[in-house]
């Protein structure tokens, strides 16, 4: 009988240690770098970005870089949208696997979009945009998707999420034009 509770209690000693060692490597650790300034973002804070700045974000996995290089509005309109839109604008962005083993795809899923009264922005229907695609080890592309901007200004912050199920930003890109 005692010899069975040891066994049990060594059972459970041992599931309560391989749980914490997964549970705790399970977690990606992000961290974004600048080229210019090629310092570690704060924990406490988040690392905000330009237009046309190369942004380096390091996770256990491996490295990436992503740019937003380029603002421009259409004025084509999809008849079929539900999406409310005073202003359509396009937003072109590049990005670059350095070292991750598995591909990269970074899409709008990535992104949340704010107007300078922070009002959440749409993602919007449009033609004119260059879908995102996978990219391994070494190689990089470009794409662009429009947003739904209902505001006069010109400004707009950009959340960027490693992962789209985080609570937590890994940057902040400010869009002026």
């Amino acid at each position: 009988m005692k010899k069975s509770k040891i066994k049990s209690l060594l059972v459970l000693l041992l599931c309560g240690v391989l749980y914490f060692t997964f549970a705790a490597g399970s977690g990606t650790n992000v961290t974004t770098t600048s080229s210019k300034t090629e310092t570690q973002s704060k924990t406490s804070e988040i690392a905000k970005y330009k237009l046309n700045e190369d942004i380096y974000i390091t996770k256990n996995s491996g490295k990436y870089r992503v740019k937003f290089t380029n603002i421009t509005e259409t004025d084509y309109r999809n008849e079929f949208s539900d999406v409310v839109a005073d202003r359509v604008v396009i937003i072109e962005y590049e990005y670059e696997n350095l070292t991750l083993k598995d591909d990269l795809y970074i899409s709008s899923m990535n992104f949340k979009l704010y107007d300078k009264e922070n009002n959440s922005m749409e993602t919007y229907p449009a033609i004119d945009t260059k879908y995102p695609s996978s990219v391994g080890t070494g190689r990089k592309t470009t794409a662009s998707e429009a947003f739904a901007l209902n505001s006069e200004n010109n400004y707009i912050e950009l959340d960027l999420y490693d992962n789209m199920f985080n609570s937590k930003a890994d940057c902040r890109v400010i869009l002026e034009w």
